[in-house]
């Protein structure tokens, strides 16, 4: 299954535990406003209006589930694979697993 998204989404997770979600393109133009900014204000994006000084930060999606996935209890091993809690990891490496083939057949 392709779990690719059709478009690049951020995130502007806020303290509160708020996700803002909304194209690269748009945070692209956020974070350059947010990095030229000297004081925390308030600025409005899609009848929204945000206090910067509560944005924790402008995050990847990639970013956001590996977070999600963290909250709930999961872990990402060596090889990347996300186990639940107290799941001891099985995975092997290509090489690993090639090697046992060739022993075992």
């Amino acid at each position: 299954m392709n779990t690719q998204l059709s478009k690049n989404l951020m995130c502007i997770q806020m303290r509160s535990g708020v996700e803002i979600w909304l194209e690269q393109e748009k945070a692209d133009k956020l974070q350059s406003g947010l990095q030229n900014i000297t004081q925390n204000k308030f600025v409005a994006h899609d009848g929204q209006t945000i206090n910067t000084a509560d944005i924790v930060g402008v995050f990847n999606a990639i970013t956001m589930e590996g977070n999600t996935r963290r909250k709930n209890g999961q872990w990402s091993c060596h090889l990347g694979s996300w186990h639940e809690r107290k799941e001891e990891c099985s995975c092997r490496s290509e090489s690993e697993a090639e090697a046992i083939k060739f022993i075992y057949g």
